[in-house]
């Protein structure tokens, strides 16, 4: 199975230096999008722009979505 990379991005990058085994592109798109609702539950201030930006095992950036608070 393919690693994929979540990162968080809201002016500043935190990279996943680890990344997680998604069985193809639309289950890593899936996995981020849980991710950042997950963040937007944890968040109280939901000022800032954030959102998970998906990397594939080639360093490419396949998908980003949106934290929506």
């Amino acid at each position: 199975m393919p690693i994929f990379h979540f990162d968080i991005a809201d002016g500043v990058r935190l990279e996943d230096p680890v990344g997680l085994d998604c069985a193809d592109e639309g289950d890593a798109r899936r996995t981020a999008d849980l991710i950042a609702r997950q963040i937007a539950i944890d968040l109280e201030d939901g000022s800032r722009d954030r959102s998970v930006v998906v990397i594939d095992e080639y360093g490419s950036e396949i998908y980003t979505t949106p934290v929506k608070t």
